[in-house]
């Protein structure tokens, strides 16, 4: 198996991890979706950290997009945080992860676009 598909399974199994969160959110699971997003949270690093040190760096607009799309993805982890020390509201965080969401896959949908199509 190529260095990419890895890359492209560990990142596709966080979004599923984290598409199971939102749905333990949405039913009131407080732990269940814990698990799920911060195990999401830990495949996305894997993923990249593999990829930076296979690849060297990010010298494709894939691998730059790809690290702010991390970045945002951990400053969404942390906003839940947040969230439960009461620094801001449900509906700010639901808005912040949602949209880490999206961009997540976006990076993946920009990945098929890029690689394999």
């Amino acid at each position: 198996m190529e260095p990419f598909q890895i890359h492209a399974v560990v990142q596709t199994t966080a979004l599923l991890f984290f598409l199971l969160g939102i749905y333990y959110a949405r039913r009131h699971k407080r732990r269940w979706h814990h698990f799920f997003v911060y195990s999401a949270v830990g495949l996305l690093t894997i993923g990249v950290a593999y990829m930076l040190y296979i690849v060297g760096g990010v010298p494709s607009i894939h691998g730059k997009f790809g690290l702010f799309v991390y970045l945002y993805v951990l400053f969404a982890a942390m906003s839940g945080r947040l969230f439960w020390g009461r620094k801001i509201k449900r509906n700010t965080h639901k808005l912040i992860a949602l949209s880490a969401v999206l961009l997540l896959s976006l990076q993946i949908l920009l990945a098929l676009y890029l690689y394999v199509l």
